[in-house]
This record gives structure tokens, sequence and C-alpha cells, in this order.
């Protein structure tokens, strides 16, 4: 991963397992661009599963969890309990 490309990891080391590239396409699938349905959003976090997967990457698993289960609480586009990208709320850098 070069040092002036965006990190889209949050939490773990991007620059391992090609993951950086899962994250990007997982914030574009859904994160960035204002998300859509619940079954959008577990497309979007099984997509970088496989990703993670296909590069061997162990923390697959964990990663699938806290995407799926946490996902909503970082960025939630459907308005309640709020909206927005909370992650950059509390992590102002990211």
């Amino acid at each position: 991963m070069a040092d002036k490309q965006r990190r889209y990891c949050i939490f773990m080391d991007g620059s391992k397992h090609n993951r950086n590239a899962g994250c990007r396409a997982h914030d574009n699938a859904y994160g960035i661009y204002g998300g859509g349905s619940e079954r959008d959003r577990r497309n979007a976090d099984l997509a970088l599963y496989r990703h993670m997967r296909a590069n061997r990457d162990w923390l697959a698993p964990l990663v699938l969890f806290f995407t799926t289960f946490y996902g909503w609480f970082f960025f939630n586009y459907h308005g309640r309990p709020w909206r927005g990208q909370l992650i950059r709320k509390i992590f102002p850098g990211y």
C-alpha cells in the first residue's frame, strides 16, 4: 500500500493481506455512497469476507462479525437513532 493512499480499514493494518483494497470496495459498495437496504449491507459485508478469505487473511471471520453487528452503528443512513457517518465524528482523521 502506498503511503499516500487513503486508509480504508478501521482498527486493523490495511497493508497486510491486501486488506485496504477489500475495505475500499466494501466502503464504496455501502458506506461511502450512503448505503442502501440491509440486504445491500449484508452483500457488502459478505463480499469483504470473501475478499479476505481469498487473500488467506485469518481475520476474515472476525471482520465479518464486526461489520455485520456493528457496521450499522458507524455507518447509519436510515435516520434511526441518528443519520450519517458516526465514525468520522469519533475519528475525524478517518
